[in-house]
């Protein structure tokens, strides 16, 4: 994981291909911007050898290759989300579009993610 999102949870949607389903899943977060900012999120696409950065920055030095790597995503795998925490490991893999409410109330369920409430 790049050590520029090491404050940050990041959705990544890697796809072989651009298409529907990386249009619903990236359309159905960037839909609550707001939601993404307050819980620290970056959202992005990792289509083919392109890195789109949906919500917030790609890291500098990023490559799509190295991330399908780091994350176990073969080339040529037609869609797959995964949710990384704020520590880095997966929470969550999905081979659909997952909605946004499934992974915001994933995230308000982690002890982190609980803690910066109590702070708020």
């Amino acid at each position: 994981m790049p050590s520029s999102w090491n404050d940050k949870r990041v959705l990544l949607v890697f796809a072989d291909a651009a298409g529907p389903r990386v249009d619903e899943q990236t359309g159905a977060f960037l839909a609550d911007r707001d939601a993404l900012a307050e819980r620290d999120m970056v959202v992005l696409a990792v289509v083919g050898d392109w890195i789109d950065p949906v919500f917030g920055d790609v890291p500098s030095g990023a490559d799509a290759a190295a991330l399908r790597a780091c994350y176990g995503v073969e080339a040529g795998t037609p869609f797959t989300a995964l949710l990384i925490g704020k520590d880095g490991g997966v929470k969550r893999r999905e081979h659909k579009p997952v909605t946004p409410a499934e992974i915001f109330g994933l995230i308000d369920t982690m002890p982190m993610r609980r803690a910066e409430m109590r702070e708020q």
